[in-house]
C-alpha cells in the first residue's frame, strides 16, 4: 500500500503530475516514457480514455515500478473495483485511485 511518504517522494522529484486524456492503448508506452524521461513520477490514465485499464496494465509492464501510476475519472464503485481488479500482484507497482 502507498502511503502519503510515497506520494510525497513522488512529488519531490517532480511536482506535477501527468494526466493523460483519450490516450489509447496503442500509443500509451511511448507517451509514457517520453514523460518518466522527462522526469514525471507521477503519471494518471482516465477511465473515460478507451481502453484505460490496458493503457495502465502496458504502461506499468513498460515503466516498472519507479513511477507512481494513478486512475482518473473513478466516477461509479464498479469503476474501482475495475482498478482494484487490475492492480498488479504482490511486490508490484499497485495502482492509485482518486475518486471524484
Amino acid at each position: 500500500m502507498r502511503t502519503r511518504a510515497d506520494l510525497q517522494a513522488h512529488l519531490d522529484r517532480l511536482p506535477l503530475i501527468a494526466i493523460l486524456r483519450g490516450i489509447r492503448p496503442d500509443e500509451v508506452v511511448a507517451i509514457g516514457a517520453t514523460l518518466v524521461d522527462a522526469g514525471f513520477a507521477i503519471i494518471e490514465v482516465q477511465l473515460n480514455a478507451p481502453d484505460a485499464l490496458e493503457s495502465i496494465r502496458r504502461l506499468h509492464n513498460a515503466i516498472g515500478v519507479d513511477v507512481l501510476l494513478g486512475a482518473g475519472t473513478v466516477m461509479t464503485a464498479s469503476d474501482a473495483r475495475d482498478v482494484a481488479a487490475n492492480q498488479s500482484g504482490e511486490g508490484e507497482q499497485p495502482l492509485t485511485t482518486h475518486m471524484h
